[in-house]
């Protein structure tokens, strides 16, 4: 009985010998990123980016530090491709940018963004009644918590020429959206700001959906992407992707959704964005 009471309290002090260790090297990284000037050649990159374009200095500089931060905290591993500093830096400006004012600014849960050259086609076997069928969909990037599947040749699109859709942006979102501990369209909030936001979002998430089973009366809704009909997450995250990329057009036809939205992010994207 002994040995084990020893044994528990070696492994505990082990544990906190490591996460003080941890946060000393976390410590040391954010003393070093002080004093690191942000390289020229990563600034090439972001000054063909239309949300980098549009950003004042004071925001530049801000977004320019998370950057570093996260490309220091965050593996990027290439599958099928080979990691250049052009992906880690539009990757980490999108990630980096729908948290530039929130707290918690780095991805806490997150460890590794794999990388794919083009469009991922992934098999889907589905069991009905006893009888098995497999499909293959195509996706262009995939979150599950822990790390994020970008395919490079979609996200590049996105990031370079301002569309309705982007990946990178979509992803992150589904990433704060599990930091609630359940991945179910409502990302941490404040108590005082739950109801609200489910009682607005969920009734537009619900009316959207019935529109898009029935290919009826559509109106307003056909601006969003249908694929948010999905589930709530998928709703939560093809909106964000509006809220960045056409901010004007969502304040236009769902001001109530711009405001929960505007409250979450903590900014308010048609200050600095004339899209």
């Amino acid at each position: 009985m002994i040995k084990i009471i020893i044994a528990l309290w070696i492994i505990f002090f082990v544990y906190l010998g490591y996460l003080l260790f941890d946060y000393l090297k976390y410590r040391y990284l954010l003393r070093k990123l002080n004093h690191t000037k942000f390289p020229d050649k990563y600034r090439e990159y972001l000054q063909n980016l239309p949300h980098y374009q549009k950003l004042p200095n004071n925001l530049r500089k801000k977004i320019e530090y998370s950057i570093l931060l996260f490309i220091n905290l965050k593996k990027f591993i290439g599958v099928y491709t080979e990691i250049t500093n052009e992906m880690k830096i539009i990757i980490a400006f999108y990630a980096c940018l729908i948290v530039i004012n929130r707290k918690n600014n780095c991805y806490e849960e997150l460890e590794y963004i794999y990388v794919y050259p083009h469009t991922m086609i992934l098999d889907n076997i589905q069991n009905n009644g006893g009888i098995y069928t497999k499909e293959k969909f195509l996706i262009s990037g995939e979150a599950v918590g822990e790390s994020v599947v970008i395919s490079w040749d979609e996200a590049k699109k996105d990031a370079y020429h301002l569309r309705h859709q982007n990946v990178i942006i979509h992803e992150f979102t589904h990433e704060l959206d599990f930091e609630s501990g359940v991945v179910n369209g409502v990302p941490p909030l404040e108590k005082s700001k739950y109801n609200e936001w489910v009682n607005i979002i969920y009734k537009d998430y619900q009316e959207f959906s019935k529109k898009v089973a029935t290919h009826k009366n559509l109106e307003k809704y056909k601006l969003i992407n249908p694929y948010g009909a999905t589930n709530e997450a998928e709703f939560f995250a093809v909106v964000s992707e509006m809220f960045w990329t056409k901010p004007k057009t969502l304040k236009l036809h769902f001001p109530e959704i711009y405001k929960e939205y505007k409250e979450f992010f903590n900014f308010d994207p048609i200050k600095y964005f004339d899209f």
